[in-house]
């Protein structure tokens, strides 16, 4: 099944009130007083090693359980495209069951020491497994290498409210608050960063098309905003909607171009847009509670003087790029590419 939008990270847990499970920590750190009296512990998640140096962390105190990683990737010689919800669903038992631990399930079911299921008694406490963190992504086509770089620029001039913002070059951008992060990079940059040969074929796929990843990282506060931090709350459709929606960025149209745009901004606040339109620093123009006074104005109107104005002269030829969402090509298999055990 191909799927333009997938998962790329899965942080969950779940508590099992009947313990019994076996325990698998990483280590144990213990903080201590001002006088060197130890007064809390907290047991650290184990790595769990597969094929291509990927790595998932596992936790068991015997009671909760706890998989954070990136289970599609896991085993597999690479992440240009990943699975969708249900096989990531299927993908993180399947490692917890490799390290003898229970399936992660919704409300109403309980699990023995041994792994069998059974229907929950009303005395007992069983609300199905939570989950923390969820990376929905998608890859879109640019058309060349070149045309991606200018995409993260692009993208890096936008405005986003309510969000830290950073940026390396035209290589990655993001933004990020304490409800979801927004990332967009080349994934071909990233690849060759991470040891990744040039001369492959999905390094070359990445190149031939531009490729551009934009990934959103939904935190614990948006998802239950969504409802969707229980295991059995969640579905591709509603993932899909939640990326549309927090990708929004994607889908402006640029108004610095627009004649009337000036005239709809008050009159106290025009000649600042004006100059940041024109490419001036306001920071070095105005002291900063004017330039913060404006900005908040401003950001209405889609412009964040706070950074750059993206303006190169050239000549007077317009480019537009238009990225299309990519699916995984007919010769991209996702079982293939796992090491046979």
């Amino acid at each position: 099944m191909s799927h333009a939008v997938f998962i790329d990270w899965l942080t969950a847990s779940q508590y099992h009130p009947n313990g019994g499970l076996p325990v698998l920590v990483g280590g144990l750190n213990v903080f201590y007083d001002s006088r060197g009296i130890p007064r809390t512990e907290r047991s650290c998640s184990a790595p769990v090693l597969g094929s291509f140096d990927t790595t998932v962390r596992i936790k068991c105190d015997g009671f909760r359980v706890c998989l954070s990683g990136n289970v599609g990737r896991f085993g597999r010689q690479d992440n240009l495209f990943n699975l969708d919800w249900e096989g990531t669903q299927r993908a993180a038992n399947r490692i917890l069951a490799a390290n003898g631990l229970p399936a992660f399930t919704g409300p109403g079911l309980l699990f023995d020491g041994t792994g069998v299921a059974e229907t929950a008694r009303q005395d007992e406490i069983c609300s199905g497994a939570k989950v923390s963190r969820l990376d929905v992504t998608a890859n879109f086509a640019a058309g060349s290498d070149a045309q991606a770089r200018a995409v993260i620029r692009w993208i890096g001039s936008q405005a986003v409210s309510r969000c830290k913002r950073g940026q390396v070059g035209d290589e990655s951008v993001w933004w990020a608050n304490t409800r979801y992060m927004f990332k967009a990079y080349r994934k071909l940059a990233e690849m060759l960063a991470h040891g990744a040969n040039s001369d492959e074929a999905v390094a070359a796929y990445c190149l031939r098309n531009g490729l551009v990843r934009v990934e959103i990282e939904l935190k614990r506060r948006l998802l239950a905003e969504l409802k969707m931090n229980d295991w059995d709350d969640i579905t591709q459709e509603k993932l899909e909607a939640a990326y549309c929606d927090q990708t929004e960025i994607l889908r402006r149209v640029d108004r610095s171009e627009e004649p009337d745009l000036l005239a709809s901004i008050p009159s106290r606040s025009r000649a600042y847009a004006a100059a940041w339109l024109r490419g001036e620093d306001l920071s070095c123009l105005v002291s900063q509670a004017t330039l913060y006074r404006h900005a908040k104005i401003l950001k209405d109107y889609g412009l964040d003087v706070f950074q750059p104005r993206n303006v190169v002269s050239f000549p007077s030829r317009v480019t537009v790029i238009e990225m299309q969402p990519l699916e995984v090509p007919d010769w991209y298999e996702l079982q293939s590419r796992l090491r046979a055990v």
